[in-house]
């Protein structure tokens, strides 16, 4: 595949962090939409506004920081007093309805008392006499230029049921879950679905298993008398024997018979710092350092140690050719992997329904393997030290793009799954801790005051910026300082 360049992977990382940003908050958006709630905000990224539009009552706008977004709701945050007692406005009536109260001005109406919730009156001193006017519901304030739309007490986001909130904030992690279903069904109508029995769908020419005499629609029953039942049992036995030469039990149109298959040995990078400006990447298959052809791990880590505190040359394949990269091993750390190829492959079957029943199976395989993740991360004496930032997320993104769109697809579904799980976690700030405080609701029969849990949300959001701050730092230094 040839290579998208510097400007080809950058769209493809702000199409993919997009997508996943734009499809979380749509979920807010659209229960929120349902609920009755007033959505004041769609904001793709935070900071400053690149650009914005307002068709409706919502305003739509993307910013400056591409680290998230958000869907402004009416009430979930505290919102002041608009208005004041003393305070002059002037008022834009359609017969005695206000429809625009525009504040800070000096020679206008003086504001008396206002309901701006639930009676919807305005009270204003107009000539030395006080009047009273009805305020359409959906009235403006308009101030610096900008105008809100009030927010009646039933657009906002309090005065509706638990189970609506709980929706509305549910529904954001919720799309992201969805969204990974869809593109592992789509990635599955492209590449097919694999079979998960160790049945050889395809034999790759000039290969081990090719010169042992295996062929498509073979039966692998065992490995060296270990017995299989699925492909991952094939992948298994295989990967686990140390053998030159393995004894595959097949069977081929009811009958039964052993075919001696020679594995290749293959080494590629497992892990590396800074392989963006060596032009490397992880999984690379590495046939050779310094000229000299590779046949153990114990080989190439003995080859990578004699050449300490000089360039060291890889013979690397890309795209089926050999490539040769130079690095300075003061400056970059590598390790190199081992895995045994035979040259089969599994077999998949083409289907619309069955691409559509393996995007949801994927989805929630991926989910149990991210809860093994965080608690086998909880565990670690150094977490952070296996966590990646947006540094290592942006980069990996990348090389998922150089990759294919395969890859990509793929990719995205998974850091999908990851942002709707994290998302959940009971951390403030997170529609999870938000979720918590409507646990307690629910359990205490009264919400807790909406300031003391506006200051719990601002304080776990200072925390996640520094947690940010820290893994990113951490990218850093694994990616360009060695």
């Amino acid at each position: 595949m040839p290579s998208l360049g510097f400007l080809g992977t950058a769209l493809a990382i702000v199409a993919v962090f997009g997508l996943l940003v734009f499809v979380h908050e749509l979920g807010h958006f659209l229960l929120a939409r349902r609920a009755g709630i007033l959505a004041r905000e769609f904001a793709i990224g935070f900071g400053p506004k690149l650009f914005s539009f307002k068709p409706g009552e919502t305003l739509w706008s993307v910013r400056l920081l591409p680290l998230g977004g958000y869907v402004r709701m009416a009430g979930e945050d505290v919102e002041g007093e608009p208005l004041k007692p003393g305070q002059r406005v002037r008022l834009e009536r359609d017969g005695d309805v206000v429809r625009r109260i525009h504040l800070d001005a000096p020679e206008g109406s003086v504001v008396v008392r206002s309901d701006l919730e639930r009676g919807l009156r305005l009270t204003v001193e107009e000539g030395g006499e006080e009047r009273t006017y009805p305020v359409a519901r959906d009235a403006e304030i308009v101030s610096g230029g900008e105008a809100i739309q009030i927010a009646p007490w039933d657009r906002q986001f309090g005065s509706k049921s638990l189970l609506d909130r709980f929706w509305v904030l549910v529904a954001g992690p919720l799309f992201n879950l969805l969204l990974a279903a869809v593109l592992f069904s789509l990635l599955a109508l492209l590449s097919g679905v694999p079979n998960p029995a160790p049945v050889v769908g395809q034999v790759g020419p000039e290969t081990p298993a090719a010169a042992a005499g295996l062929r498509a629609g073979d039966v692998i029953r065992a490995v060296n008398g270990q017995p299989v039942a699925s492909w991952d049992d094939l992948q298994r036995a295989i990967g686990e024997s140390t053998a030159d030469a393995l004894a595959v039990d097949v069977e081929r149109d009811g009958r039964d018979f052993r075919a001696v298959v020679r594995p290749k040995r293959q080494f590629f990078i497992a892990q590396m710092t800074n392989t963006a400006q060596i032009e490397l990447l992880p999984g690379d298959e590495v046939t050779a350092i310094d000229g000299t052809p590779l046949e153990s791990v114990t080989q190439a880590e003995a080859l990578l140690e004699a050449a300490a505190g000089r360039p060291v040359r890889l013979t690397v394949l890309r795209d089926g050719r050999p490539v040769d990269v130079s690095y300075d091993l003061g400056k970059y750390r590598l390790t190199l992997g081992e895995r045994r190829i035979i040259g089969i492959y599994q077999e998949r079957t083409f289907s619309v329904w069955a691409a559509l029943v393996d995007g949801p199976k994927e989805t929630v395989l991926w989910i149990g393997r991210i809860f093994a993740s965080l608690g086998a991360l909880f565990q670690s004496h150094h977490p952070l030290d296996q966590l990646g930032g947006p540094v290592a997320i942006f980069k990996l993104t990348g090389d998922a793009a150089q990759r294919g769109f395969s890859t990509l697809l793929f990719w995205t579904a998974l850091l999908s799954i990851n942002l709707g799980v994290f998302n959940l976690l009971p951390i403030p700030a997170l529609d999870g801790g938000r979720l918590l405080f409507l646990a307690i609701e629910a359990v205490r029969g009264r919400p807790i005051d909406q300031a003391k849990e506006g200051l719990v949300h601002l304080i776990g959001f200072a925390l996640l910026l520094l947690f940010i701050v820290l893994v990113t730092w951490n990218d850093i230094q694994k990616l360009f300082l060695g």
